[in-house]
């Protein structure tokens, strides 16, 4: 199978933060923002040095092998390829949780792997559960702590539905009708956002148990609703989910939700004619957003800047 020259961004559909307490989540991949490892033709003049930043990189990567905590990587042939100008082009933004750095994990595993799990069949449970892992560990060096998943979209560029820690499989989009002008969109806060101290907030927040008995009871049969809406293509379903789910975040998440967004956010739940929610840990970067008829929220974009994900 011939290397590609694109690994596509990803988008965290649903299961943000319920996840974490053992709910469904489901990732796409999204083929609007993408990276490719290529030869830089010129020198750095300012600004980020990909190149310099591979090279930290290959170091951790090199000490892992060495460890035996990952599979065998070319390393030796990565630094090479580093020391003749290797860069990872990417339009993926950082800190916007649409995975940039799982584009680029993703990308160095399929160059540089060894007896590499292949993308070109049907993976069994078993070697989702693998990459995952393996991705986890090789992620792990951009954010302390990975669970694998965004590299995993990258790298198979297949929507993969998460039932649990270790039970994964790739699903099929649903082929929706594109006559009744829905749309799934991503709004730009103009912001980034720090996951750690989001995700340390949710967890403090679950020590207590009214916190953890919402998000059990209300939360989490949400986002399962949600996503069995969106699978099944069942239009009322997902927007009456969405809504409460909406709904839910600015309730008891509003630390996840950037401030300058609220008002929109509370706006689209007054009208209903679109409902807004985290995409990833939030904070900043992209929130995901639903409407009913994508031309009523248009004027949105006179505030934020919007991109079309998908049309039904």
């Amino acid at each position: 199978m011939p290397e590609r020259e694109k690994f596509y961004s990803k988008i965290l559909l649903f299961g943000e933060y319920a996840l974490m307490v053992g709910s469904q989540a489901l990732s796409i991949p999204y083929n609007s923002l993408y990276g490719s490892l290529v030869f830089r033709q010129q020198p750095v003049q300012s600004g980020f040095d990909s190149n310099s930043h591979l090279k930290k990189y290959t170091g951790y990567l090199k000490k892992l092998c060495d460890e035996k905590k990952l599979p065998n990587l070319s390393i030796s042939e990565f630094k090479q390829d580093i020391e003749n100008g290797l860069i990872f082009e990417s339009n993926i933004p950082l800190g916007y949780g649409l995975g940039s750095s799982g584009a680029l994990v993703a990308a160095v595993y399929e160059k540089y792997g060894q007896d590499k799990i292949p993308v070109d069949s049907t993976l069994s449970n078993k070697e989702l559960v693998a990459l995952k892992h393996t991705f986890a560990t090789m992620e792990s060096w951009f954010h302390g702590k990975s669970s694998g998943l965004d590299p995993l979209i990258c790298y198979l560029q297949k929507a993969v539905l998460v039932e649990g820690s270790e039970t994964l499989k790739t699903v099929e989009l649903p082929r929706l009708e594109m006559q009744s002008g829905s749309a799934m969109f991503l709004l730009d806060t103009g912001t980034t956002g720090e996951t750690q101290p989001l995700v340390n907030y949710f967890v403090e927040q679950c020590e207590k148990p009214d916190f953890l008995q919402k998000v059990n009871t209300e939360l989490v049969p949400l986002n399962e609703q949600c996503i069995n809406g969106y699978l099944s293509g069942n239009r009322e379903t997902l927007f009456s989910c969405l809504e409460k789910l909406s709904d839910f975040t600015l309730q008891y998440l509003l630390p996840m939700i950037p401030e300058n967004i609220i008002p929109v956010w509370k706006n689209g739940l007054d009208n209903r004619q679109y409902f807004l929610k985290l995409c990833g840990s939030g904070g900043g970067g992209m929130m995901l957003g639903f409407a009913r008829d994508f031309k009523a929220v248009k004027k949105i974009q006179e505030l934020f800047p919007l991109k079309m994900v998908q049309q039904f």
